[in-house]
């Protein structure tokens, strides 16, 4: 939890000094992934890898890095706050992934996270029309964060119900630096047309904000690694409410305090719904 907020803390201050757009985003996550990857063969080093690993560790990347990048931008259009409430509502892909592919049980408490869900989300946007345009693309930002967050759920799930549980290490090294030259990739394709000997600072970043880009990169590193692990060895009922439940509320109390978030009676109504959905949907109640 604590790896999970340092990095949520540090990725919206940075957002708020950066340029908008494309290229500031795949910055980030040049800095943030390589950072992580380098941590990672640090700790763990590489060693005989299988082609599953490796494999699935190119397609967690990719879908790390668009995670990443659609994150990014549903911060820069709404509240820290609000905006995690809707991407930890993601809780709800692995879940019915595991009811489905690891006949895992689907509880009274799941279906009225999904009620609570769908309130949540018809709540969340204002109906203002002179707001409409801004939060419906905030929204959509969301919605892609939520679905390459559950995506990378189901991954981890999946690679540790395998023979290859073992081989965590390589996994996440291969998905992070994926995830690097993805990003790297796509600046330089997001350049096109600009003035060629534009530098990464031109979007806004000095030397203090890439630093702490890259302490973002090794909390990511650490609180992947972590994860990873503890999905393979931990209940499911012990696991996810700590991680989900517990890391949305420190993120909420610190977005209220250090940012000074305000938000609307009816988005306080949506986010406490997300709150109970993420804590139905993660405990086995009515099992």
């Amino acid at each position: 939890m604590a790896a999970n907020l340092a990095g949520n803390l540090i990725r919206k201050y940075v957002n708020g000094k950066v340029a908008d757009g494309e290229a500031a985003g795949h910055v980030y996550n040049v800095v943030t992934s390589f950072t992580a990857a380098i941590l990672l063969f640090c700790l763990n080093g590489f060693g005989n890898v299988s082609a599953f690993t490796i494999l699935l560790g190119i397609l967690f990347g990719i879908v790390t890095a668009l995670q990443q990048l659609t994150l990014l931008q549903a911060l820069k259009r709404g509240p820290l706050s609000y905006t995690m409430v809707l991407v930890s509502l993601s809780t709800l892909i692995p879940a019915l992934c595991g009811a489905v592919l690891w006949h895992e049980t689907l509880v009274l408490s799941h279906f009225a996270g999904i009620a609570l869900m769908i309130g949540c989300f018809l709540l969340s946007v204002e109906k203002e029309s002179t707001r409409r345009k801004a939060t419906v693309r905030w929204l959509l930002y969301c919605g892609a964060a939520f679905l390459c967050s559950g995506g990378i759920g189901v991954m981890q799930k999946w690679h540790q119900n395998t023979p290859y549980r073992g081989e965590l290490g390589a996994f996440l090294v291969t998905a992070f630096t994926f995830s690097t030259l993805y990003s790297v990739g796509g600046y330089f394709l997001s350049r096109r047309g600009e003035n060629k000997e534009a530098l990464p600072s031109r979007h806004g970043y000095t030397p203090a904000l890439l630093a702490l880009v890259a302490a973002a990169g090794a909390a990511a590193a650490l609180n992947n690694q972590w994860n990873l692990y503890l999905s393979g060895v931990m209940d499911s009922a012990v696991f996810f409410p700590i991680v989900n439940g517990g890391g949305l509320v420190l993120t909420t109390i610190s977005a209220l305090v250090l940012f000074r978030e305000r938000l609307s009676r009816r988005q306080w109504v949506g986010m406490l719904l997300g709150v109970l959905s993420v804590l139905c949907l993660c405990i086995p109640w009515g099992g």
